[in-house]
């Protein structure tokens, strides 16, 4: 019998609705670090998960931070094992566009999953909500489509968005890469005292999302 921890604040899209797709930078650190940690230890195990989207990222409000948690570890696998039809049709957006093209699964394209979960979070809302995840869009992303660009999104935000969802999988970060670049973020949010390049850019960022907050 697996016995797993009660998250009160639901998955990802329940936290986003509640939110209002509004969320803080310093929120928006904690959870993509939390993710990256699971994400890291999955494939340290030399496992991937395959089906990594909102719906399967549990969260919870703590004291002082965010904690997120990946669910559906039943579908982890060896890099080899491959993913059903059916499971590539539910989560078009979050899908890597090789995996359309009848590759398996592997570390890369949760890669991509995680990128995609960065541009949710960035924009509050969920990607290509406002169109059908049908064959055109499977054409589409598979031809280089990606989401537009978040008015006042970090750089180095942005940067590394954009690696996780490069066409070319070997371009995109490791787990571990990711995760020791979202640690440097999250001391830069949270404890660093002394300003930085790093710090002003989601200071700047913070700003521009309070003052549409507000209007």
């Amino acid at each position: 019998m697996f016995v797993m921890r009660y998250y009160e604040n639901g998955d990802l899209y329940s936290y986003l609705e509640e939110s209002m797709g509004i969320l803080c930078w310093r929120d928006i650190v904690d959870i993509l670090w939390s993710i990256s940690t699971g994400l890291e230890f999955i494939h340290e195990y030399n496992l991937v998960h395959g089906h990594l989207h909102g719906g399967n990222i549990l969260v919870e409000n703590e004291m002082n931070s965010i904690d997120a948690k990946i669910t559906d570890t039943g579908l982890h696998g060896p890099a080899d094992k491959s993913m059903a039809s059916q499971q590539i049709y539910g989560v078009v957006p979050f899908v890597a566009p090789e995996i359309f093209k009848k590759n398996l699964p592997t570390k890369e394209s949760d890669i991509y999953s995680f990128g995609m979960i960065m541009w949710m979070l960035s924009a509050g809302i969920r990607p290509y909500y406002d169109r059908p995840h049908d064959k055109q869009l499977i054409q589409e992303i598979c031809s280089g489509l990606r989401p537009s660009d978040i008015d006042g999104t970090p750089p180095v935000y942005y940067s590394l968005m954009l690696q996780c969802l490069d066409a070319n999988p070997l371009k995109r970060p490791t787990a571990s890469q990711i995760c020791e670049c979202l640690g440097n973020w999250v001391s830069a949010v949270n404890d660093d005292p002394h300003p930085s390049d790093l710090s002003n850019q989601f200071d700047t960022a913070e700003e521009i999302k309070s003052s549409i907050r507000f209007h």
